[in-house]
C-alpha cells in the first residue's frame, strides 16, 4: 500500500489529519470529527446534484483528492500517459491537429506570402464525461485505527479501482455500457480501419514466449517518426517477463524513474505495466498482445470534474461493514492509430 501523503513532517501529519478527519466526519458519522472539522476549517459540503444516496454525496477536500488522484495516476497506464485535457462542461471538445504547415521560398523584396496550404491543419475530438463509480467496503472498526491507516487504505482502494478500470476502457473498449461506450485501443487495431498499426508477429509467434526481437522491431517500425520521443511500450506482467525479459528479444533493461516512478526500460523506452492487457501464457491467436507507441499523442483523458464520496450503513450491516461509493466523471478517446495507409502514434501486436 503506497503512502497518499509521502514524505514526513509536520505538513504531512497536518494533510493527514484534515484528510482523515473529513472521512471519520463523512463516512463513519463521527461527531468530534465533524466539529474539528468545522474548527479547522475543513469544508464538509454535499454534492446534491450528483444524485448519491438519499442525500447526495460529499464533495472530497482538496488535500484528499489530490492524494487519491495522484495514487489513480500511478497505478493507471493509460491515465499516466495520455493527454489529460479538463472538461469545461460535459461535452467539450479537443483541438487535434491533422497536419503540419508548409514552407516556401521567398523572392528577394516579396510583400507578401502567397504560398498555398501552410497553415496547420485542425480538427476536433468530441470528449462525453461519463459517471464512474467504485465501491469500497470498510470495516466499522478502521474508524478506530490511527487517521493515516484510515486515509492510506480509503485513498489506496479508490485509486486502484479508478486506474484498473479506466485502463480496461482505453486498452479494451468495445463501445458497450460495459466500458462507458470507449473503444480501446485494442480494439481500434482489429476494426480493419488501422491497418497500419495492426502489427501481425510471424508464423507461429502466438505466445508471449515466442515473440522474437524481430516482432518487436516491427511493432516499434508502425508508428510515425514523431511519436518516437515520447514512446513507450505497454504490456502486462506476465507480457513483460516472458516477451521482454529473455534472451529471445535481446533488448537491453534497465530501470529508470519516469513520471516519478520506478519504470523498467527496454531497447531505451520505459515499458508501462497494465493488466488490462493479456496476462496468460497460452496461445493468444489473433488477439492483441502489446502495444508501442507514444499514448500522449495517441490519445486524450477527458476529466469534467474531481471526486465525490458517499456512505451507506445499511446495506451490508450484517457484515459491519461501511460501504464507500465515489465517482468520477471521465471520457477516453483513442483519435491518433492511422489508418490503412499511414502510421499513426500508436501500434499493437497481435498474434498471429
Amino acid at each position: 500500500m503506497k503512502r497518499a501523503f509521502p514524505g514526513s513532517g509536520p505538513e504531512v501529519a497536518a494533510q493527514y489529519q484534515r484528510a482523515g478527519h473529513f472521512l471519520l466526519a463523512t463516512i463513519f458519522g463521527k461527531a468530534d470529527s465533524e466539529t474539528w472539522c468545522h474548527k479547522k476549517g475543513v469544508a464538509i459540503t454535499r454534492a446534491t446534484s450528483e444524485g448519491i444516496g438519499s442525500g447526495g454525496g460529499f464533495l472530497v477536500p482538496l488535500e484528499l483528492e489530490n492524494a487519491i488522484l495522484d495514487l489513480r495516476d500511478s497505478y493507471g497506464a493509460f491515465r499516466r500517459r495520455a493527454c489529460v485535457w479538463p472538461m469545461g462542461s460535459d461535452s467539450s471538445v479537443f483541438p487535434r491537429r491533422t497536419g503540419t504547415a508548409s514552407a516556401y521560398f521567398l523572392s528577394e523584396g516579396q510583400s507578401a506570402f502567397s504560398g498555398a496550404g501552410t497553415n496547420t491543419g485542425m480538427d476536433a475530438v468530441d470528449l462525453t464525461a461519463k459517471k464512474l463509480g467504485a465501491l469500497v467496503l470498510v470495516s466499522s472498526e478502521l474508524a478506530e485505527d490511527s487517521l493515516h491507516d484510515i486515509v492510506d487504505y480509503v485513498a489506496n482502494e479508490l485509486a486502484w479501482a479508478f486506474a484498473v478500470k479506466e485502463d480496461a476502457c482505453a486498452f479494451n473498449g468495445d463501445g458497450t455500457s460495459t466500458y462507458g461506450g470507449i473503444h480501446g485501443v485494442t480494439t481500434l487495431a482489429l476494426d480493419g480501419n488501422h491497418g497500419v498499426a495492426k502489427v501481425i508477429a510471424a508464423a507461429l509467434h502466438t505466445t508471449f514466449a515466442t515473440l522474437s526481437g524481430g516482432d518487436l522491431a516491427n511493432l516499434m517500425s508502425a508508428v510515425r517518426a514523431s511519436a518516437m520521443p515520447r514512446a513507450a511500450w505497454f504490456i502486462s506482467q506476465m507480457g513483460f517477463g516472458q516477451a521482454i525479459a529473455n534472451d529471445a528479444t535481446g533488448g537491453y533493461l534497465y530501470d529508470g524513474m519516469v513520471d516519478g516512478i520506478a519504470t523498467p526500460f527496454f531497447n531505451g523506452f520505459p515499458v508501462i505495466l497494465t493488466q488490462a492487457l493479456p496476462q496468460i501464457a497460452t496461445t493468444l491467436t489473433g488477439q492483441a498482445m502489446m502495444a508501442f507507441g507514444d499514448m500522449y499523442g495517441a490519445a486524450v483523458l477527458g476529466q469534467r470534474r474531481g471526486l465525490t464520496i458517499a456512505r451507506s450503513d445499511q446495506r451490508y450491516l450484517e457484515h459491519d461493514q461501511l460501504a464507500i461509493l465515489a465517482t468520477e466523471r471521465f471520457d477516453a478517446v483513442i483519435h491518433d492509430m492511422g489508418d490503412n495507409v499511414n502510421a499513426g502514434s500508436l501500434a499493437v501486436l497481435v498474434a498471429p
